[in-house]
């Protein structure tokens, strides 16, 4: 249950939580090559802002992949690797990590968790750009390193099964309703869609998300918000109890803070997807590429410096072997 889960015990998080740790990674980033940077090259760095911007390009792209992928993927599994995408880049710096190349490895590790069973080939056949062979390698390699960033935290509840839940309740509990429940099915498909490129995912329980995209669904259909307000009046108890208790203690008051929530849900969503110009991502991917040979110049003063002072220890750079957890210990 999400109630019990290392998804809200560990990888909850409020917006400024969300916001610190992004602050931080790209600080302990440009930490890492302080030494080595000389007057006026500091702005050849992103900003955490940037950062993030290169992320959402790579989510938006994403979705299409996924939308074409064959056989089609489960919404699940797409949830499950946008989550744990999410939840590396509060780590890792996309700098420091392709996000575009993680995001696969995010998809391929999301199939097996989630029993989405393909081989490696015939994902890597769904790619339209590189090499068949060095991606296979590419995502397999990641694969563990992904696994030990996310502290082996693999289990993602999804809202999709709670989505379909709430509209059973609406039509069991809500049968003088004037118009097909049905009819709010793809606008609030179209809001996880949405909600897969903000931070709702990592904010939000699913069960929320889900009545979120149901009153998103009811908006875009035209539907008045007291149709949402009647229904949780009548799943939480606020309306007199047909067995003669009476109203269930504070329900009103529970009602009217969960739509505060939804309204808030809604609004990180619907204000997390500004799509950025074509202007805005050329210069983007300029920067990035900018970055990227000045990041060479940098690896190669500090591999200077290294041998200069005699090559002693771990090269700089080379990353320490962890061992991958195994049954057989």
């Amino acid at each position: 249950m999400y109630s019990t889960s290392t998804q809200k015990k560990e990888w909850t998080f409020t917006a400024e939580q969300i916001d610190d740790q992004r602050q931080e990674v790209n600080q302990k980033f440009r930490e890492k090559y302080k030494d080595f940077v000389e007057e006026g090259e500091h702005e050849i760095f992103l900003t955490c802002q940037e950062e993030l911007s290169m992320q959402r390009i790579v989510e938006e792209a994403a979705l299409k992949f996924a939308d074409k992928f064959r056989p089609s993927i489960w919404p699940s599994v797409k949830w499950t690797a946008y989550a744990y995408f999410k939840r590396l880049f509060l780590k890792w710096s996309a700098c420091d990590n392709s996000p575009k190349l993680v995001i696969m490895a995010c998809f391929y590790l999301a199939m097996k968790i989630d029993e989405f069973f393909v081989t490696i080939d015939e994902f890597v056949g769904n790619l339209t750009t590189g090499n068949p062979s060095q991606n296979a390698e590419r995502i397999l390699a990641l694969e563990p390193e992904i696994m030990r960033e996310l502290d082996y935290n693999l289990t993602v509840h999804c809202p999709y099964r709670p989505f379909e839940g709430h509209l059973m309740e609406m039509k069991t509990r809500m049968l003088l309703l004037n118009f097909d429940l049905e009819s709010i099915r793809n606008d609030s498909q179209r809001f996880f869609q949405l909600a897969l490129q903000t931070d709702a995912l990592l904010m939000y329980p699913p069960s929320q998300i889900a009545l979120a995209a149901v009153k998103f669904g009811l908006k875009s259909q035209g539907k008045s918000n007291d149709v949402l307000r009647d229904f949780l009046n009548k799943l939480l108890g606020v309306e007199e109890d047909a067995w003669g208790g009476g109203v269930v203690p504070d329900a009103n008051t529970h009602v009217e803070k969960l739509l505060v929530k939804l309204e808030m849900i809604e609004n990180t969503v619907e204000g997390g997807t500004n799509k950025l110009s074509d202007d805005a991502v050329s210069n983007l991917q300029n920067r990035a590429g900018d970055l990227s040979n000045f990041l060479l110049i940098l690896d190669k003063r500090r591999n200077d410096k290294w041998q200069a002072e005699g090559g002693i220890g771990r090269p700089p750079g080379e990353k320490d072997e962890q061992p991958v957890d195994s049954d057989d210990e």
